[in-house]
Formats: structure tokens, C-alpha cells, sequence
């Protein structure tokens, strides 16, 4: 330690000054562009890796730089950067959402027939939560539920949770089977 030296206090995450410094720089635009891309790559390997262990068929993605779509089965998962107004992450807000049905369809061509199609049900929606970016370095960097009152999530951590209410639903649809009768 350097002798004479002032006393730095550490930024907490949770004062809304230190989080803006950061968040709102040039930077952070780019820490958020890979944190998103972290979250949306673990989700995907993640469910891929269940899929196989549960011998599903391999799920559907879409994927594009704001936007992740992970359709498993008969469920979904959708995450979604939201900008609000500007590219600055002290602004926008992380989306996730768990539905029952077909979010992403699998894309098969269909020929135009006069016959009727086959329309899917609407999905409904099962489990959703909002989170903001916290961060005060990009070391820091984890995303919060929105009110701040809880402890963030790494990428890696988030994804593990979102793929938890992933697999709530996918077992709340699965039938059970019934025990057998007795003779």
C-alpha cells in the first residue's frame, strides 16, 4: 500500500451514480453486446446438452444480436435486450420469457394450398422476469431484477436460471404416468 494515499471507497453496485458512470459510457455498450451473446450462447448449449440427455429432438433457435429464442419441445424461451430510446445498457432492460407452445416454428415450406392450414395454438406465457445491467467496471458486470433489491446474475448463472423455469414448464406438460391398478 502506498503510504499517504487516499482511500478509494468501492463503487456499490446499487447507487445509481456509480452504476450510470459506467453503463452509460461507450464501453459498456460493447461489454453488454458480449454478456448478451455469453447468455444467449449458454442457453442455447444448455439446452441442447438436456435435449440430448432426455432424448428430445434438438431444439430450435433463432438467434440474432438482441434477441434469443430457444424452442424446446412444446416450451420456449425468449430473451431479449430492450433498448429504451438510446444504445446506452444504463438505459435498456433484459427480457425473459418462458411460454407453453410454439414460439419458433421449425420453418418446413409449405406449399400455398386452398385447404385450410394447420394453425398452432397461441402460446401462453409461464414465467417472465425483467432485469437491468449492473456494473461498475466490466469485471462487475451482472444482470439485476429490475428493483435492485435482489443479487445480480453473471451471464452464466442467469442462463442457468432461465433454463431452470425452461425445464419447470416442460415438466408441468409432461403427463404423469398413472400408477397401476391393483388386483
Amino acid at each position: 500500500m502506498i503510504e499517504n494515499a487516499p482511500e478509494q471507497p468501492v463503487a456499490d453496485i446499487r447507487d445509481p451514480l456509480s452504476r450510470q458512470a459506467f453503463l452509460s459510457s461507450h464501453r459498456a455498450l460493447a461489454v453488454c453486446t458480449r454478456e448478451f451473446a455469453r447468455l444467449s450462447d449458454d442457453l442455447i448449449g444448455a439446452a441442447k446438452v438436456f435435449a440430448k440427455e432426455h432424448d428430445m429432438e434438438v431444439p430450435t433457435v433463432r438467434k440474432a444480436p438482441d434477441r434469443c429464442i430457444v424452442q424446446l419441445g412444446p416450451v420456449a424461451l425468449t430473451v431479449a435486450w430492450l433498448r429504451n430510446g438510446s444504445d446506452s445498457p444504463a438505459a435498456g432492460e433484459l427480457l425473459a420469457i418462458v411460454w407453453k407452445g410454439i414460439i419458433a416454428p421449425r420453418g418446413d415450406h409449405l406449399p400455398e394450398r386452398l385447404s385450410a392450414r394447420h394453425v398452432p395454438p397461441v402460446p401462453v406465457q409461464v414465467w417472465e422476469e425483467t432485469l437491468v445491467p449492473s456494473a461498475t467496471s466490466e469485471a462487475s458486470w451482472h444482470w439485476h431484477p429490475i428493483d435492485l433489491t435482489r443479487e445480480g446474475y453473471a451471464s452464466p448463472e442467469l442462463a442457468t436460471r432461465c433454463l431452470e423455469q425452461l425445464r419447470t414448464a416442460l415438466d408441468s406438460m409432461t403427463p404423469v404416468a398413472a400408477p397401476p391398478l391393483a388386483p
